[in-house]
């Protein structure tokens, strides 16, 4: 099998709405876990947010305009609390928007260093910090 190494093309097209799309992915994908964890239904995790199954189904169908009130209101129904965890990806200069290589060296080193890490985002169960 022959490896693809994609984090050039990655870079370069990388724009605010797949990056967002990224963090709604993530965020779902925690909210999915600790409904797991604590055995919780969707229907459950809606009465506990004040909103329909129907509402609910669609902020976990990869909203990627999630609020932040939203996020809180999954925090308070699941017990836990989402930490944004920031990971300097590149230097002083915009990113991707120059020729220079050392940008896609930067991103290819990040993206290798973080190749087992896809979360942008810490869980602490019960939502406080220790």
């Amino acid at each position: 099998m022959v490896k693809v190494d994609l984090s050039d093309f990655y870079a370069e097209t990388e724009t605010s709405e797949t990056r967002a799309y990224e963090h709604a992915l993530d965020i779902e994908f925690i909210v999915h876990r600790e409904m797991q964890r604590s055995g919780l239904s969707k229907s459950e995790l809606a009465k506990r947010m004040g909103v329909s199954l129907q509402s609910l189904s669609k902020l976990l169908n990869s909203q990627p305009n999630m609020t932040l009130k939203t996020i809180a209101k999954f925090e308070l129904a699941l017990g836990v609390k989402i930490i944004p965890q920031v990971i300097s990806s590149y230097s002083n200069e915009a990113p991707f928007s120059s020729s220079n290589n050392s940008v896609r060296e930067q991103w290819s080193s990040f993206n290798s260093d973080c190749s087992a890490k896809r979360l942008d985002f810490e869980m602490i169960p019960g939502g406080l910090a220790a």
